[in-house]
């Protein structure tokens, strides 16, 4: 068998939009976007410079998901933010959910995602809480399917995504507050749940694991149904070095831009997107990427300091700076692989992981199922972008050349003849 050189980036294509064999989550508060109060201004806050910020960082992480709180309740903001922002610099493929809103918030949530990948099945709103009061603000529950094109015309693969704004807030009253909203979307789940793949990603507020609001959606006693949290990390979050590597609160230490902007530096882990089971278990042919889970940014060495000083190892300085400019939030990403739909189970043959060895050379090799052929082949670093090296596909192995890769945590990601896609990481010293 002849052997296949990928030296290009521009070769690795196999998980390129319209491949559609991967789909990347990211949730972020966008701070009073295009919301004025007395300490958010045009002059603290401009929504203009915070357009031109938010398309650098998108730019970058290039989600297929995008989840957000914290953007002013005028139904034309989520089209500014559309325009402005994410339909930029060549790119036309983002759209948006509909507009909706409880009548005495201030803030919304929205939706915007890969037309390529993905479209709007429905969606919906929790906007009561089990005695039939109004929430602080509304519960939006989207769900989405997978478009088929590049995966065939089997069953469709649906993805649900609850997304929250919880009551911020120290008090008991803001605890009860935040348990009320989440006790009401897992009723509603309860209510309404099927054979989809569940998230729920959000700013919950809260400074511990044992908070009854975080307790409700991850124990839920009264139901089967929960969510789980990827990087399984319970604990006390605020003021703890321990889960540095967490916090997703506040990129500033100083310079509160007129009390706009939160100070105190990285010391809280506010922002979550949490899996269902089922995601963990790839019961829907959806399967969470092992160790994808990450706030943009946070590189552990933040601990009650800003996004920007030290400067940072794993991202462009620009991307630190507009994520300085643009919130006191770090958004936080996951990827999700997802199966051809139109694949039967007894077409295929399992292959949870490939056998990787290190060579004495320093390259990398992996063994193939003698039954199974290698159709496609890429390398990510960590943040999920390709990375150009040699790889060569053999009869029964892969080879990957190790020199030239930089210190640090790859992913590499096979597609077999039998339409799976199996991923193994590498750790590069």
């Amino acid at each position: 068998m002849a052997r296949i050189l990928l030296y290009t980036a521009t070769m690795l294509v196999c998980f390129s939009a319209f491949a559609q064999d991967t789909i990347r989550i990211m949730h972020y508060n966008l701070l009073n976007y295009r919301n004025t109060t007395n300490q958010c201004t045009n002059s603290t806050n401009n929504p203009d410079k915070k357009d031109g910020f938010l398309s650098q960082i998108v730019s970058f992480v290039e989600p297929d998901i995008l989840t957000v709180n914290e953007m002013g309740a005028n139904w034309l903001n989520p089209n500014k933010l559309l325009t402005n922002a994410l339909n930029k610099g060549g790119v036309t493929h983002f759209e948006q959910a509909e507009f909706a809103n409880n009548s005495f918030s201030s803030l919304t949530n929205m939706l915007f995602y890969n037309n390529q990948k993905l479209d709007i099945y429905s969606q919906d709103i929790i906007s009561k809480d089990l005695n039939n009061a109004d929430l602080v603000r509304v519960i939006d529950v989207y769900t989405l399917f997978v478009k088929n094109g590049g995966l065939g015309t089997g069953d469709t693969t649906f993805l649900t995504i609850f997304v929250a704004h919880l009551k911020a807030g120290s008090s008991s009253s803001d605890k009860e507050q935040r348990a009320k909203m989440t006790a009401a979307a897992m009723d509603y789940l309860d209510k309404n749940h099927v054979a989809h793949n569940y998230f729920f990603a959000g700013d919950f507020n809260i400074q511990t694991h044992s908070e009854e609001c975080y307790q409700i959606l991850t124990k839920n006693t009264n139901s089967t149904i929960r969510f789980f949290d990827p990087k399984e990390a319970p604990g006390s979050w605020n003021n703890n070095s321990t889960y540095s590597n967490l916090h997703t609160q506040s990129t500033h230490d100083g310079d509160s831009r007129g009390g706009c902007f939160s100070t105190g530096g990285m010391d809280d882990r506010f922002d979550f997107i949490l899996c269902g089971k089922e995601v963990l278990d790839e019961t829907y042919g959806v399967k969470y990427v092992e160790d994808s889970y990450i706030a943009l940014g946070q590189d552990s060495r933040r601990f009650n300091g800003n996004i920007k000083l030290p400067t940072s190892n794993i991202i462009p300085a620009t991307v630190s700076n507009a994520m300085y400019e643009m919130s006191d939030h770090l958004p936080v990403i996951l990827e999700v692989s997802v199966k051809d739909p139109t694949v039967s189970v007894s077409d295929k043959t399992t292959v949870s992981k490939l056998f990787v060895r290190y060579l004495s050379d320093g390259n990398i090799e992996m063994d193939l199922p003698q039954h199974l052929e290698v159709t496609e082949v890429v390398l990510r670093d960590n943040l999920g972008k390709n990375v150009s090296t040699s790889i060569v596909v053999l009869n029964d192995k892969i080879r990957l050349t190790n020199g030239t890769l930089p210190a640090g945590i790859y992913y590499i990601q096979v597609k077999l003849n039998n339409n799976e896609i199996v991923t193994n990481k590498i750790s590069v010293h």
